[in-house]
């Protein structure tokens, strides 16, 4: 038995197809130490959150122990249908939410490319663990530089400095000189 569709019906569906195909990632910002909070809340309300995740190793009781938290902390992104006609109100009087990140002239919410943020939730699934380990090096191990003027050297890691920084030992010249080389743990990957 064939089912007939109105046009009515016909048309709701492809509004709806569109308006799926027009939706975009969008920053917003949290309250300090609320961004799993603003998550959740905004996860209630039925809105499509991402909030990508490191694990950060932390002394706790004279341990180190591994803490999942936030990559960029106080940061996360939301996937919107109406872009900048849409209503922000609800979004900005979640609890734990600050504001949306805005530039230009216009002072309006940005885009962000969706690319970013399938490379990021590659890099998550990639790792297995839904998260981000930025402490995959520890002192002593040896590493090799992947990107600038030392790239495919080894060196030695000695420790994280700040959140893109890390300290290394390089051996030029078949001696390990200590030396202040500050370099993005990201263009590092362990010697075998």
């Amino acid at each position: 038995m064939t089912e007939w569709v109105s046009t009515d019906k016909m048309l709701e569906n492809g509004q709806q197809m569109i308006k799926l195909l027009q939706r975009e990632w969008y920053l917003l910002t949290s309250r300090p130490h609320k961004d799993e909070v603003a998550e959740e809340n905004l996860d209630r309300q039925g809105y499509e959150v991402y909030r990508p995740l490191a694990k950060r190793l932390h002394k706790s009781r004279g341990k180190m122990v591994t803490r999942v938290e936030s990559l960029f902390p106080r940061y996360m992104f939301i996937h919107l249908d109406g872009g900048i006609h849409d209503n922000w109100a609800p979004i900005r009087s979640t609890l734990g939410v600050n504001t949306l990140v805005r530039f230009g002239r216009a002072n309006l919410p940005t885009p962000v490319p969706e690319s970013l943020i399938l490379t990021l939730k590659a890099q998550e699934d990639m790792l297995g663990e839904k998260a981000i380990d930025l402490d995959r090096f520890h002192t002593g191990e040896k590493v090799i530089i992947t990107e600038g003027p030392f790239k495919g050297l080894e060196a030695v890691f000695q420790q994280y400095d700040g959140e893109n920084r890390a300290f290394i030992l390089l051996k030029i010249l078949q001696t390990q000189r200590p030396s202040k080389m500050v370099i993005s743990p990201a263009h590092l990957y362990a010697a075998a």
